[in-house]
């Protein structure tokens, strides 16, 4: 997840400076470049889950063998952190309306669900249960700061567009799966 994690931050650095000089000139254009933005890196980042989750097999010998086993959070990670580049981008809103106590209103919330999530099903789930509440934490702020930027800032993303990134990426994700158990199930009764 590591990879998905400096993707964010290199996108950060690069995107943040291009986007607030832009901040006095909010009209269409702005807009359009902030959709081009959120649409540019959902799908490089998608394209990066599905390099890590295809190579998975090549990619687990840069660690340790003890860690093998934890490899199994690694795609629920790499969703979390999308989840949160996403949340990233949509920070605009509030960022060029001058309204930033919205990104102290959204960590909160995220910060109630991952915390109790993690102490009702750390016990019983252990270190999965961390990263399903990672994914949780970082899907609901994205999703709160969607909802609220669309009232009270609305920028016009094209949802369904990205929301077909994602529904092909992860249909490609299952088959490379299915085919990899298929193949080891083969290999295995032969």
């Amino acid at each position: 997840a590591v990879v998905m994690i400096m993707f964010i931050q290199a996108f950060r650095v690069a995107y943040e400076p291009l986007m607030f000089s832009r901040k006095s000139d909010y009209r269409q254009q702005s807009l359009n470049s902030y959709r081009d933005a959120m649409e540019c890196f959902v799908i490089s980042a998608l394209l990066i889950f599905l390099v890590v989750m295809f190579y998975l097999d090549f990619l687990k010998y840069f660690i340790a063998p003890s860690y093998f086993e934890g490899l199994k959070v690694v795609p629920i990670l790499l969703i979390a952190e999308l989840c949160y580049g996403i949340f990233f981008n949509l920070s605009l809103w509030y960022k060029n309306i001058d309204k930033t106590y919205w990104a102290i209103v959204f960590t909160c919330i995220g910060f109630v669900v991952m915390v109790a999530l993690n102490i009702v099903f750390v016990p019983q789930y252990g270190y999965i249960a961390c990263a399903w509440a990672a994914l949780a934490c970082n899907a609901v702020m994205m999703l709160a700061s969607y909802f609220v930027g669309q009232k009270i800032n609305p920028i016009g993303y094209d949802t369904s567009r990205i929301l077909s990134y994602v529904a092909i990426a992860l249909t490609l994700y299952a088959i490379s799966t299915a085919i990899k158990d298929a193949s080891s199930w083969l290999w295995l009764n032969f």
